[in-house]
């Protein structure tokens, strides 16, 4: 007769073991993404500092890990064509960006987004036409805000402005929320983020957002928190706009590139629609770039 299986441990035990697996896997996470932010963060701060080209190129080498990480979400990523159609788009898009006005990277954008979509119409139906022409949206988009906020002589100080945010917004709602925890932000995209973690983000972004805003000689005010914390709401947003299409496609990471992080996509999706909404605010101004028009807006003399 074979003997009674051993009791369960008790639930203070069970708790207790919970607790150490959950802490090492929050330190082994940390330690990956301290590991990715030293070497990246310095690539990107050099080349934003070399200048424009130089930072374009860092910024279209990243539209292109992007673009083929959003193709294979969608079951295009086998597609030769397809893919090859849609890296041709973002090279001339970035070129246009650097040399043209706002207005002819839009339109190139926009004409690549229905050729690309074509070019999956044409060859096969194993992945939606749209599905392929919203990752190019997507990239493309990433060209033309980072690069158009990088123009003149306050694109540095754009840049950075938009950079800091982003970062500070992402790392401030992963401590916070798993520290305070609570209510789910959006249980059914993204079940780890909370509400917590979110208004803790867009406070300490709102906060450093402010903060790079006097630096660049822009008054202290309302306008710029206002502005600031906009921008880190775009980021939060931007979070759950990828966390949405993943879930869509069943999928956890965008990829394995960076440790700690996933894929590249996992990493600048805050950053995509944080630099697009700061374009559009620095737009509105009547300035010869996003930069010098985001700078008039808030005050700076």
């Amino acid at each position: 007769m074979a003997p009674p299986p051993p009791p369960p441990p008790p639930p203070s035990i069970r708790a207790r073991a919970r607790r150490l697996r959950q802490r090492f896997v929050f330190q082994r996470e940390m330690r990956l993404r301290l590991i990715s932010a030293a070497i990246l963060i310095p690539v990107v701060i050099f080349a934003l500092w070399v200048g424009e080209i130089a930072f374009a190129g860092i910024v279209l080498v990243t539209a292109l890990l992007v673009q083929e990480e959003w193709l294979r979400m969608v079951g295009a990523g086998h597609l030769r064509r397809v893919v090859l159609a849609a890296f041709a788009v973002l090279g001339i898009l970035t070129v246009v960006a650097v040399t043209q006005p706002l207005w002819a990277a839009a339109a190139v954008l926009a004409a690549g987004c229905l050729g690309v979509g074509a070019t999956v119409l044409l060859s096969t139906r194993a992945a939606s036409p749209w599905w392929v022409a919203a990752g190019v949206l997507y990239a493309g988009l990433a060209v033309i805000a980072l690069v158009e906020l990088r123009k003149g002589g306050d694109g540095f100080g754009a840049v950075v402005f938009v950079f800091l945010i982003a970062w500070t917004t992402d790392t401030a709602a992963f401590f916070v929320g798993r520290k305070v925890g609570g209510p789910r932000l959006w249980r059914s995209v993204s079940p780890s983020k909370t509400w917590s973690g979110a208004i803790g983000g867009v406070l300490a972004g709102a906060l450093c957002g402010a903060f790079v805003l006097s630096l660049l000689e822009a008054p202290p005010s309302a306008l710029g928190f206002a502005v600031a914390a906009l921008v880190a709401v775009a980021s939060v947003g931007g979070d759950l706009l990828e966390s949405a299409a993943k879930r869509r496609f069943h999928i956890k990471d965008a990829g394995t590139l960076i440790p700690g992080h996933g894929g590249v996509m996992d990493r600048v999706d805050g950053l995509i629609t944080a630099s697009v909404v700061t374009m559009l605010i620095g737009s509105l101004a009547a300035a010869h770039t996003p930069a010098a028009g985001l700078l008039l807006l808030m005050g700076r003399p």
